[in-house]
């Protein structure tokens, strides 16, 4: 007997070959399957007699196969038609299938079916390639008569093969463990968690599975509420390194800045070191547009720790945007702080290339002040002297598994280290609340001066010329342009399509005589550092990339931002995309280039754009003009990406949030609820809190 543990393969009629599509998916054990929803459904459910359909309907029959044969097409003398004929008693009705004819040994004349499609006149009544089900002594279907479940597919997967491995897994859903308390399932008036497994796959009507949805976007956010203020109040309760204010080391390093700080920065830095000053430790979110000067608020901060000698290390998301900071803070404050680099590729201490080994040793004896990193830091043998303070760029997890995995020589004997996490997208502020209610926040939200509005405008398809124009005319006067492609679905999941098939175009047309260059998932490291490298030189005119590529890069050079198929991106992600450019006291333009005729509500969205250099104000309209969508886009590096559940579920994280601290005022570590406190547990191995 299977269980949720058994894989695919040992599925009847799934078999090694086709689980090698599924693995491709992710997709091992039946448990993976089941927890894999379906992305749409197709209602099937309109089971008529032949008698009574109509051309043009979509709908189902139920019948007798009395004739089926092969032939071949007068058209086209290679393609194989399957002719069948399928009558119920009240009627006839024919089924034709193209490239199918093994369809002839498998349907036998005698075999009843449900049949599933659309119905056509224009060689007499007639289904054209519908989905089939041979009916047999139970009258259950899956594939037909019914709503279908619709999954992603990979390789040579049909969605028939999908469906199999997960009624393989519902047969064995007596297994999964029940672990809201209920005391919220009744409260709440939730469907309990295997018949909202089972409606999400196969239900029964669109009711059942809104009801299936809501409960199971529940768990997500129940869960991410719990952990976060479970992880707050741990926090509270234990020992932080206190580390005073040095006004004259501060007051110095402000008045020596190659620029004055916004009132927004000074209150910001004020709060971190008087959050740094207390022996409960730090948890601070620092929100602001890119261009804001987050780094220089977080460096000031870190001067402070220095003088005290306290060490910070600062974790960035990719290794250029790593080496972009420590370059950042290497001009600015290297006469103040020994900066270093430690990435998979990366080791510089104070500008200059060292061993590993040197790296290690000058960290662990107090050598390093403030180190930048990715998770290169998070390694084992990497050992500090006395870690005070950790930044975490663009990530909005707990801090957990950092605060643990950056290890201090001397243990806790200091406390543990003050967190800020940093980040450039804005959170509107009707769900900042809601989300993180319980985090200390601060919010710049002034530029500093000189900087120039972005222009920006909207460039309908054919009528691109004047915005070749000016991008032509920037990079005569020797400036530069950012060029970003969407990802084109999900099977082209590094974006390597979409760039290559722009670098055509621009490289053979409107920009040939011009340095271009191209960047996208596939590249090694090493590669995108060279593209990187020679763009920040001034070497390349022009780079095109995807956003899965990190391209925050400090490039004051460039002026101007071209987003293709900007209708497929959330508000928020093309505001951060914009900010890419603008850096200096140049004019910079934003050029929004839809990929074909515009809807009225995608027309919408790219206006409010083009009226708007405010974050947060976008970050609102977005959720107000989206709905449920996913506000942040898909690949906004740090927030928790629900499978469910999106940021416009506003009420249901509310309730969710309300529950969680309900929980933990009761019992906090959750004894009271063994299922509950073991799926916890599962859910930090899950996120791994990177």
């Amino acid at each position: 007997m299977p269980t949720l543990e058994t894989q695919i393969r040992f599925v009847k009629g799934i078999g090694a070959v086709r689980a090698k599509d599924f693995a491709r998916l992710g997709l091992i054990t039946l448990n993976d399957a089941l927890f894999d929803y379906p992305f749409r459904y197709d209602d099937l459910s309109q089971t008529l007699s032949i008698a009574s359909v109509v051309p043009g309907q979509k709908i189902t029959v139920r019948g007798t196969i009395s004739a089926i044969e092969n032939r071949a097409s007068n058209k086209n003398r290679r393609m194989m038609i399957t002719d069948a004929i399928i009558e119920d008693g009240t009627g006839s009705i024919k089924a034709v299938w193209f490239h199918q004819g093994f369809l002839a040994k498998t349907l036998k004349p005698g075999t009843v079916v449900s049949l599933s499609g659309k119905v056509d006149d224009r060689y007499g009544l007639s289904l054209v390639n519908p989905v089939y089900e041979v009916i047999g002594k139970q009258m259950g279907v899956k594939h037909t008569g019914r709503i279908v479940p619709v999954y992603r597919l990979g390789g040579a997967l049909t969605q028939k093969t999908r469906r199999l491995a997960v009624d393989a897994a519902i047969k064995s859903i007596n297994e999964v463990v029940e672990w809201l308390p209920q005391e919220i399932l009744h409260r709440e008036n939730f469907v309990g968690l295997h018949e909202a497994l089972t409606q999400m796959h196969f239900p029964e009507s669109m009711d059942t599975q809104a009801t299936a949805v809501r409960r199971l976007k529940y768990n997500e956010f129940f869960l991410h509420q719990l952990l976060h203020a479970k992880a707050r109040r741990e926090l509270k309760r234990q020992k932080a390194s206190v580390i005073p204010f040095t006004e004259q080391v501060v007051k110095d390093t402000v008045a020596t800045l190659p620029f004055e700080l916004t009132n927004a920065q000074r209150k910001a830095t004020w709060a971190i070191i008087k959050d740094m000053g207390r022996d409960e430790p730090m948890n601070r979110l620092l929100e602001g547009d890119v261009g804001t000067g987050k780094t220089a608020v977080a460096a000031v901060a870190a001067i402070n720790a220095a003088a005290s000698s306290w060490q910070t290390a600062m974790l960035a998301p990719t290794e250029i945007l790593a080496g972009q900071h420590a370059e950042t803070l290497q001009k600015m404050f290297g006469d103040k702080l020994v900066i270093a680099v430690f990435t998979r590729t990366k080791r510089k201490v104070g500008g200059k290339e060292v061993t590993k080994k040197q790296m290690l040793d000058a960290l662990a004896n107090g050598k390093i002040d403030f180190v930048v990193g990715t998770h290169a830091l998070l390694s084992s043998d990497v050992l500090f002297n006395r870690l005070g303070f950790i930044v975490v760029d663009e990530q909005h997890r707990f801090g957990v598994k950092q605060r643990k995995a950056l290890k201090d020589r001397e243990g806790d004997v200091d406390g543990i280290p003050h967190l800020l996490s940093m980040t450039a997208t804005p959170i509107p502020r009707s769900l900042a609340l809601v989300l993180y209610g319980d985090l200390d926040r601060s919010i710049l939200d002034e530029y500093p001066a000189g900087r120039k509005r972005i222009e920006t405008h909207l460039v309908l398809q054919k009528h691109e010329k004047p915005a070749y124009e000016r991008m032509r005319t920037e990079m005569d006067a020797g400036r530069q342009v950012f060029v970003v492609c969407p990802l084109i679905e999900e099977s082209d999941a590094l974006g390597v399509n979409s760039v290559n098939e722009i670098y055509a175009i621009f490289k053979k047309g409107p920009f040939k005589d011009y340095k271009l260059g191209m960047l996208h998932g596939k590249l090694k490291t090493q590669e995108k550092d060279e593209i990187m490298g020679q763009f920040s030189k001034g070497e390349i005119d022009m780079v095109i990339s995807t956003t899965v590529v990190e391209v925050g890069v400090d490039i004051p050079n460039a002026t101007v931002m071209f987003i293709e198929g900007a209708e497929r991106f959330g508000l928020a992600q093309l505001h951060q995309l914009r900010g890419r450019v603008g850096r200096s006291d140049m004019q910079s333009y934003c050029f929004l280039h839809p990929s074909g005729d515009l809807l009225p509500l995608s027309r919408s969205r790219l206006n409010a754009v083009v009226a708007s250099q405010n974050g947060f104000d976008l970050a609102d309209k977005d959720l107000e003009l989206r709905g449920p969508g996913n506000i942040f886009g898909t690949d906004q590096s740090g927030f928790e990406q629900f499978q469910l559940g999106t940021y416009a579920d506003r009420d249901l994280i509310s309730v969710a949030k309300d529950d969680a601290k309900t929980i933990l005022d009761t019992d906090v570590d959750l004894n009271q609820w063994p299922e509950l406190r073991d799926r916890v547990h599962e859910y930090i191995d899950e996120i791994h809190f990177e």
